[in-house]
């Protein structure tokens, strides 16, 4: 748990900082909205696999592809919503999603691979 919040942390405050530099044209004003929703989601995730290392590890893969999905039907809803409330510049809104979703991936493989050197 102190890596999730170390690492989003660690992320919030690289956003910021690009937020104050002059690279702040590639960051959407909604960016920190991005950034909570992935922050949320790995929680989710981070329950879910802890529930499915529970009982000799039995349930893990269930677990796992649940919180995948979840993780999938979650962001189309976020953009959906996003794209339907009318937000403007969509297309540097996704680009910044899927920037974040492809760093939020990484970190959860990575902690999944040093879980799983251990199973």
């Amino acid at each position: 748990m102190i890596k999730l919040i170390s690492f989003y942390g660690g992320l919030g405050l690289v956003l910021w900082g690009l937020h104050q530099s002059s690279l702040s044209s590639w960051l959407h004003p909604d960016a920190k909205f991005i950034w909570a929703f992935f922050f949320f989601l790995a929680y989710l995730s981070h329950a879910l696999h802890q529930i499915g290392w529970k009982n000799d590890r039995e349930k893990f893969i269930p677990f796992h592809m649940a919180s995948l999905a979840i993780r999938f039907i979650a962001s189309l809803i976020f953009i959906g919503v996003f794209g339907y409330i009318g937000t403007p510049e969509m297309i540097l809104f996704v680009g910044n999603f899927f920037v974040l979703y492809l760093c939020s991936t990484n970190f959860e493989i990575i902690g999944l691979l040093r879980n799983l050197r251990r199973f």
